[in-house]
């Protein structure tokens, strides 16, 4: 947790499990999202990393990166168990990743890229892991964007 904490993601993941969101209302901007505007009873909302990190207090600093970027195998190599280095393709099984990196990429995994499937990995979940662990920073409200 305390990487999370230090990126200041944390305190906004902790408002978000307080706060009671509108069910509904979060459904229909979703539905009325196109592109990077929303417009929801006449008022257009316009998400930029800027206006996220405004909202959520996730500074937008860092490396601007997008999850189509490739990542080249150099980076991986710290989270990748020796094995299994020579078998990396686009995605590959969890089982890969060093044990100690597990639990930190279980919370990436479910907060950040919203997913419930836990056995295969993209290059933008080692991306992730590299931010949280402080490696390369990226502009988290960009990656949200």
């Amino acid at each position: 947790m305390f990487c999370f904490q230090h990126q200041s993601c944390y305190e906004f993941c902790e408002k978000f499990a307080h706060i009671q969101y509108h069910r509904e209302l979060a459904h229909l901007f979703v539905l009325h999202l196109h592109g990077d505007q929303a417009t929801l009873s006449g008022v257009t909302f316009t998400l930029t990393p800027e206006t996220i990190s405004l909202a959520t207090g996730i500074p937008n600093i860092g490396e601007p990166w997008n999850k189509r970027q490739k990542i080249d195998q150099q980076h991986c190599e710290p989270y990748i168990k020796p094995s299994f280095l020579r078998q990396l393709k686009r995605v590959f099984p969890f089982q890969f990743l060093k044990d100690k990196y597990a639990p930190l990429m279980k919370l990436i995994m479910k907060y950040f890229t919203c997913e419930s499937r836990f056995s295969c990995l993209y290059a933008y979940h080692i991306r992730l892991l590299m931010h949280f662990t402080q490696v390369r920073m990226m502009k988290i409200p960009y990656f949200i964007c």
